[in-house]
């Protein structure tokens, strides 16, 4: 007798191990007996898989890096324009990233996750998306988040932000726009509360989010 095909398959893209063998685990639950879980360490090797269409979800597991953030991000934008029927989820490393990647990501996704909350939170998203559920669900209780709308920033705070992901100080963006070192400064603070961060740190990960949106620069 031939076996029957699972009819969820999920794409998980996860450069840990760990990770990988983890959310295998979970999924070996009679809850998701349906689902058969496919790994790919980069987005690169998942690509080749997706001509078949064969995949609900595909889940982005970022890594803490900002280059491979980046990466991600112009992954799901690729994704969402040859497949809009996938779902796109993204597994983000703490609460600051996740409230960024929902409220300024140009993509809709269908839901991101904080690593930092317990796993039965990931599998109780999971469970709804898979079941076509996810978009009716308490966004809040289930620690699953929708695209929201980006305050819009203006031409020359995007242009400090580009300046200040691509290394250059407040003194040197100074020199470029021909502007002094004060007006820079107030249009840093401005985007940084438009973006709702307070470290600098922070404010370099919101931009690599705002500016791999279409038309950023």
């Amino acid at each position: 007798m031939e076996l029957m095909r699972p009819s969820r398959n999920i794409a998980l893209i996860e450069q840990c191990a760990m990770s990988t063998v983890g959310i295998r685990m979970l999924l070996r639950d009679n809850a998701f007996s349906a689902t058969q879980l496919h790994c790919f360490q980069h987005y690169e090797e998942c690509r080749k898989t997706l001509d078949s269409g064969q995949y609900k979800t595909v889940i982005f597991s970022l890594n803490g890096t900002r280059e491979h953030r980046r990466e991600c991000f112009m992954s799901l934008t690729e994704l969402a324009n040859r497949f809009p029927d996938t779902q796109r989820v993204v597994m983000a490393n703490d609460s600051v990233e996740s409230r960024l990647v929902c409220q300024l990501l140009s993509v809709p996704l269908h839901g991101v996750f904080n690593k930092t909350e317990p796993l039965a939170h990931f599998r109780e998203g999971l469970s709804l998306l898979l079941s076509d559920r996810g978009r009716d669900s308490d966004t809040q209780h289930n620690h699953w988040y929708l695209s929201q709308t980006v305050r819009m920033l203006s031409p020359t705070e995007r242009r400090i932000l580009q300046f200040l992901t691509d290394g250059y100080s407040i003194s040197q963006i100074a020199q470029h726009l021909n502007r002094n070192i004060k007006t820079i400064r107030a249009h840093k603070f401005n985007a940084m509360t438009k973006l709702g961060v307070h470290k600098d740190m922070d404010l370099l990960n919101a931009a690599d989010i705002v500016l791999s949106r279409p038309g950023a620069c």
